[in-house]
């Protein structure tokens, strides 16, 4: 894929950003920032956008894998230097925020058991840390489970068919882990464990390694011509209408993720073949390059600007336009909150490890941090 084609993926990130942070704007604020009816259901399922995150994460690695296999001594290594690199230093700075928060704000302090676990990345495995202590972080720990675990997948899949039966078999086995957790568990914390957790995930990462081999084999230019992204693009846009006012969802949270995850592969194909400037823009663009930052920094932003949001709610007559202005000033400081971290921290942090790997001469070729 020739990296001028690759904004697109840029803009998919910076869409999964955006959408988590409205969705979270109307659900941790107090008292509430709450969108009006007619967008309600919408913003409702913003929580998806981490699915999309998830879906471009796998699709981007195997890019990166394959390109690189062929250009580097020890792909493997550099791999796992590269993934620690890209998502150690952000997350270990709002490691250090929030503790000392939690002890200012909250008057609570984190074990030192606790904190080992998230410097770690193992939090995920343990039932009732599975979320870690920085809000939203469980899927930093999915995340870095499944880069665990990706070059064995990535070796196995190597086909469309391959990838298409280990999916399948992903989404199968969410059922008896379903089963045990509740039953091995508090209840509640069951629940929370099997939805946050790398079993019931798995399958849609799979997805995106199944969008990767279903791009492989097709003609992009050919594609464009007869419009094949554009429907694909039309498909998601659709799938999504109906999942949020057509009667798309379900009580079954795994059918709702499936459901998700596939009009999610959708977009992703359709961008790739046809980039719509709808979607596909400067501002998309931008919001997709600091996106890790917009994801770690904003839970905590919208959070402490309730006060704020709560101001608006009070002298604005209309909900739409309290619920409008009240985006526009978390946007105002999550963004550059977040250009600062990503410049200061996740820029310098990828450069460490590209300069371990020089050092070990691992000769890295020239690629864009995916």
């Amino acid at each position: 894929m020739p990296l001028k084609k690759l904004a697109f993926i840029d803009t998919l990130r910076g869409l999964a950003a955006i959408y988590v942070v409205l969705f979270h704007l109307s659900l941790i604020t107090t008292p509430r920032a709450v969108p009006p009816e007619w967008l309600g259901r919408f913003i409702g399922a913003g929580g998806a956008g981490v699915m999309l995150f998830f879906v471009v994460s796998a699709f981007t690695l195997c890019l990166s894998m394959e390109t690189r296999a062929t250009g580097e001594a020890e792909p493997l290594v550099n791999f796992y230097i590269r993934r620690l690199f890209r998502i150690a230093p952000l997350f270990y700075v709002w490691m250090a925020i929030y503790f000392v928060r939690d002890i200012l704000y909250w008057h609570t302090t984190h074990s030192f058991e606790v904190v080992a676990t998230n410097v770690l990345f193992v939090f995920n495995v343990i039932p009732g840390q599975q979320d870690g202590y920085v809000w939203a972080s469980w899927t930093i720990g999915t995340e870095m489970l499944f880069y665990a675990i990706f070059p064995l997948i990535f070796f196995y899949t190597r086909n469309l068919g391959i990838a298409i039966a280990v999916l399948l078999l992903a989404m199968v086995i969410r059922t008896p882990f379903h089963a045990l957790c509740p039953r091995a568990m508090d209840p509640a914390i069951g629940e929370i464990f099997y939805e946050h957790g790398i079993v019931f995930n798995l399958g849609i990462f799979l997805a995106g390694i199944v969008a990767y081999r279903l791009y492989k084999l097709i003609d992009p230019a050919r594609a464009a011509i007869h419009g094949v992204g554009d429907a694909m693009t039309a498909l998601f846009v659709a799938g999504l209408i109906y999942l949020c006012y057509g009667g798309g969802g379900s009580p079954n949270r795994a059918y709702n993720i499936t459901y998700e995850t596939f009009i999610f592969v959708a977009l992703l194909l359709g961008l790739a073949i046809s980039p719509v400037k709808l979607f596909v823009n400067r501002v998309t663009e931008f919001f997709g390059k600091i996106s890790y930052s917009v994801y770690l920094s904003h839970a905590n932003t919208v959070y402490f600007m309730s006060p704020i949001f709560a101001l608006v709610y009070r002298h604005t007559q209309y909900k739409t336009l309290a619920f409008g202005i009240s985006v526009a000033l978390a946007f105002a400081v999550i963004t550059p909150m977040s250009y600062v971290t990503y410049r200061f921290v996740e820029l310098p942090g990828t450069a460490l490890g590209r300069a371990l790997i020089r050092r070990a001469d691992l000769k890295p070729a020239q690629y864009p941090t995916v």
